[in-house]
């Protein structure tokens, strides 16, 4: 669908700004706020790829790398702003999640596999890049205490699962984004993170 395709570049886009934009408080060089960017966006969708035994979708659509070329850009002209325009660029965030997630879903779908795996490739899609460039820069990854970022992933693949002889149906498929994306955007606009046994 190109809608989901054209979602999909907006989600890489917006997850290579956060990766830059990370590098970049972290005073990294040129190569690696690239290098953030490029895990951050396509680090999930890689792991997805091998998992697949696939080429990595971005080695034939370079539409991919163009976004994250622009991310970098974004990131280097806006950083001393960035704070002014978080809230909206965590909506295209959100964006990128679910669709990303729907992605890997899809993906593992088309590969005729179970359950479990369209919910883990749903999953690894969505958040595995952050987990990757957090390991790379040194970071407890942020999905393990911050943010209700990975779940809205889960539950995506789980009811993707549930909804597999409907899919297909643009409507069912839609609905499940925007559904996913309220619940994102819901967790970022009320601060809801998950339950932590050593929090107070």
């Amino acid at each position: 669908m190109l809608e989901i395709y054209v979602l999909d570049l907006s989600g890489t886009f917006a997850f290579s700004v956060y990766g830059a934009f990370l590098a970049l408080k972290k005073k990294l060089d040129l190569f690696g706020i690239f290098v953030c960017a490029f895990l951050t966006a396509l680090g999930g969708g890689t792991i997805r790829e091998i998992i697949l035994n696939n080429h990595p979708f971005y080695f034939f659509d370079y539409l991919y790398l163009v976004m994250i070329i622009l991310g970098v850009a974004f990131s280097l002209f806006t950083f001393f702003i960035f704070h002014k325009i978080n809230k909206y660029m965590l909506l295209l965030d959100a964006v990128g999640i679910v669709t990303f997630a729907f992605v890997g879903a899809q993906k593992a779908a088309e590969a005729n596999l179970g359950g479990f795996a369209i919910v883990f490739l749903a999953t690894v899609t969505a958040v595995g890049g952050g987990i990757l460039r957090d390991i790379f820069i040194n970071e407890v990854p942020q999905i393990f205490y911050k943010d209700l970022y990975a779940t809205p992933a889960i539950i995506l693949g789980f009811f993707y699962f549930l909804l597999l002889e409907y899919i297909s149906n643009p409507f069912v498929a839609y609905s499940l984004l925007f559904i996913t994306f309220l619940i994102r955007v819901y967790a970022i606009y009320y601060k809801i993170n998950l339950w932590s046994p050593l929090k107070r």
